[in-house]
């Protein structure tokens, strides 16, 4: 009877600890592409929908071409690579909506081994397509699954640091002209809070003296009366440089900033006096300092290089930030167009110095990921003096509708995460695993008090 009992309670034992190793609430398991060196990749790149397709300078062109960097048919052999060859095929969906991208993605997904989108539109599709292929590696761009999925990586660039960065220059350039700078941001969320209280941050140590305002309009779309108010608010405050961090909105204000009261503008995603005006045709152009780049081409590159070395693993977060070496930088300043008067040699060597103090960690933003909010604030959770829109247009759009309008920001798109658990929750979850080790201990007693 012993012998036997001990064997029978061991089998219910173990059956006790697989069930309670088995749980919907444990880590994501992650997913990695094999290794095949006599073998081809086929890598696709999802495009973004809208009107400007891959015109110089947009996201969509900076992407292409860091894939085509990366994705070449005769792979070198002394990169690393895992693989032969690599095939890259490009998908563009007829518009900017979410339910473009989901006709397109899951239809193409299991005719490629990696995929990658760009930002928050294709995201639905993307977890569609990757629940439907659980081999298959996916990634997206700009966005960020929380919690991860384990065959999906999120690629972010470190927002903070494009705030902050737009913060040391405005800083730099207002301490000859009255030392009051601002920064417009659009919807109130962790993503666009990030870039403000970055932007805070800078200013702070380029300029102790100087003044860093912030508002939130509401919208990253063109809206002409939130526009006029939003200028006007500055103007009261005299401010002299202002960053965008409102996409559509923001460049809608600094064109009007430029041209009615000579303000200076920093941009932001692109190169904003290529695509916003128009290489200098547009009027206003003379006054904008420069853009803070959000530089796909590397992005994608690096991404696609990881992939094709088989070190790229799902369910994870990866971070791109500033790099001394422009060529390597995922966040950059753009060339300087016409405003070389005041954003002048002597503080283009300054920003130089600036970054690369950004890439030792020597200079650090203080701004809490998760959140958005600024911990180097004492009790107030903003490195800005937040400003109050008076008009009632800025209590306008939460982000939630679709839009077919072309973006060339980062910040214009919905804050950057989403949860990837639909079917149950967290509470849900950690009540299916009780209910599983109750069960295990029942049948535990079941056999002891048969045995006994």
């Amino acid at each position: 009877m012993i012998p036997e009992l001990s064997y029978l309670t061991l089998r219910v034992a173990s059956l006790l600890l697989s069930l309670s190793s088995f749980s919907p609430c444990s880590l994501t398991t992650t997913l990695a592409l094999q290794s095949n060196s006599n073998g081809n990749v086929n890598m696709a790149l999802v495009l973004q929908g809208g009107p400007d397709g891959t015109k110089e300078g947009t996201e969509n062109a900076l992407a292409l071409q860091g894939a085509k960097d990366a994705c070449i048919w005769n792979l070198p052999t002394d990169m690393g690579y895992q693989y032969k060859t690599c095939t890259l095929h490009t998908l563009t969906p007829g518009s900017e909506t979410l339910g473009a991208y989901s006709g397109l993605i899951p239809t193409k997904a299991n005719e490629n081994d990696f995929m990658m989108a760009l930002g928050y539109f294709p995201s639905k599709a993307i977890q569609t397509a990757s629940n439907a292929n659980a081999n298959k590696l996916f990634a997206i761009a700009d966005f960020e699954f929380t919690p991860p999925v384990g065959n999906i990586v999120s690629v972010m660039y470190s927002e903070d640091q494009i705030g902050y960065l737009a913060g040391l220059l405005a800083g730099e350039v207002a301490k000859t002209r009255g030392g009051m700078v601002a920064v417009i941001g659009g919807v109130d969320q962790p993503s666009v809070r990030r870039q403000v209280n970055g932007f805070g941050s800078g200013v702070r140590i380029a300029c102790t003296t100087c003044k860093a305002y912030g508002l939130y309009a509401g919208s990253f779309d063109a809206d002409s009366k939130l526009s006029a108010t939003v200028r006007e608010i500055l103007h009261d405050h005299k401010v002299s440089v202002v960053f965008n961090a409102a996409s559509i909105f923001g460049t809608m204000t600094l064109k009007n900033l430029t041209t009615q009261d000579g303000i200076y503008g920093i941009g932001s995603g692109s190169d904003e006096w290529i695509t916003n005006w128009a290489y200098g045709s547009v009027p206003g152009s003379e006054h904008i300092l420069t853009s803070v780049q959000t530089d796909y081409t590397v992005m994608i590159r690096s991404v696609m290089q990881s992939v094709l070395r088989a070190n790229l693993t799902g369910g994870s977060t990866v971070f791109y930030g500033v790099n001394p070496d422009a060529a390597l930088s995922a966040i950059k300043l753009a060339p300087v167009h016409e405003a070389g008067g005041v954003f002048t040699k002597d503080i283009q060597k300054k920003m130089e110095n600036h970054i690369v103090d950004m890439a030792k960690g020597n200079l650090v933003t203080g701004v809490d990921h998760k959140s958005g909010d600024s911990r180097n604030s004492g009790s107030s959770s903003t490195s800005v003096e937040l400003l109050s829109l008076t008009s009632d247009s800025s209590k306008g759009s939460s982000g939630d509708n679709e839009s077919n309008a072309s973006r060339d920001s980062a910040s214009s798109r919905k804050d950057h995460s989403s949860s990837s658990t639909p079917k149950f929750g967290r509470v849900d979850c950690y009540y299916r695993l009780l209910t599983r080790w109750m069960i295990a201990l029942v049948m535990v007693q079941i056999v002891m008090t048969v045995m006994g």
